[in-house]
């Protein structure tokens, strides 16, 4: 009895998800795929390197 309700679930979560047009829940808009990585040039060797922060120099040279 427990699985055919966990299958009739699954099957509601389906058709309601398809109607919606969501595919997967990384499709929602919750999700916020853009990223804050800057790519920067260190100031003492040149290396190009991605940060979050606001840093001027690459993890070798700080």
């Amino acid at each position: 009895m427990v699985n055919r309700e966990i299958d009739e679930d699954k099957a509601f979560e389906a058709a309601l998800k398809g109607k919606m047009g969501w595919k997967c829940p990384c499709s929602l808009d919750i999700m916020d795929n853009k990223t804050t990585l800057v790519e920067k040039t260190c100031k003492k060797c040149g290396k190009r390197f991605k940060t979050n922060k606001d840093k001027d120099y690459c993890m070798d040279c700080s």
